[in-house]
């Protein structure tokens, strides 16, 4: 590494290494576009239609081999609302390098639950927070199904927590083939498309029968288990460079 004589000039170099990333959700069922309001079939043959999908995504950070990790720029945490079709595509900086991996928190860090009233994705006017001692829901899904047992057919899974046994935190993590790399340069985008499959939100390592547990509203075993299963959900299927 050549380190230069004046701080001034390292600044502006350091500033003006650019890259920047892309990432692109694409919810599907059965193997077709996800979308509210239309009706769906999950793997126990209950029909549902969903009004709400919401998710928590955030602290992405890059790293490559030797290790080395760099967080991408921008706002820490993303608030990806299926509503606002705007919100499936997050774009931020990075610097450039070579990397091999991403990683993503799947819903809020500890610190932030208990951090007092926050702006941005983590704006409670969100409708993504519960109590100052509950904090905050990564994960909302709300609809209709013939198979609930409430009132007007209604299921509502609002899954988080973040104390011990039952943090409903998790991590999204890929790492590429030992012969495959991101070499991204300076002024180039790393475009990331990844699949949020919703047939695993209700049956991946837990079954989730809507005609059994149609509410999910607290912190607890049945939160922590259906992040496992949303956490299972999400798969990087494609990516590029440009």
């Amino acid at each position: 590494m050549v380190i230069g004589t004046s701080c001034q000039k390292e600044l502006s170099s350091d500033s003006a290494a650019t890259a920047y990333i892309s990432i692109r959700f694409h919810p599907k069922i059965n193997g077709t576009p996800f979308r509210l309001n239309e009706t769906y079939t999950n793997s126990f043959g209950e029909s549902y239609s969903a009004t709400i999908f919401k998710f928590y995504f955030g602290q992405i950070a890059l790293s490559g081999n030797p290790q080395h990790s760099q967080a991408v720029n921008g706002d820490p945490y993303y608030l990806v609302d299926l509503a606002d079709p705007s919100s499936l595509e997050i774009n931020t900086t990075i610097k450039p390098g070579t990397y091999n991996a991403i990683s993503v928190l799947l819903g809020v860090d500890s610190a932030r639950n208990v951090s007092g009233v926050q702006s941005g994705a983590l704006d409670p006017a969100k409708g993504m927070f519960w109590t100052w001692n509950t904090g905050y829901i990564y994960t909302k899904l709300e609809g209709t199904s013939p198979s609930s047992t409430q009132v007007n057919g209604k299921f509502e899974y609002h899954i988080g927590g973040f104390r011990w046994p039952y943090s409903a935190i998790r991590n999204f993590t890929v790492t590429l083939t030992d012969t495959d790399t991101w070499q991204l340069q300076e002024g180039k985008t790393l475009e990331l498309d990844i699949s949020v499959d919703m047939d695993a939100f209700f049956n991946y390592s837990y079954p989730v029968r809507i005609s059994e547990e149609p509410v999910c509203m607290t912190p607890g075993e049945l939160a922590y288990q259906i992040s496992g299963n949303f956490a299972g959900a999400f798969q990087l299927t494609q990516f590029d460079i440009n």
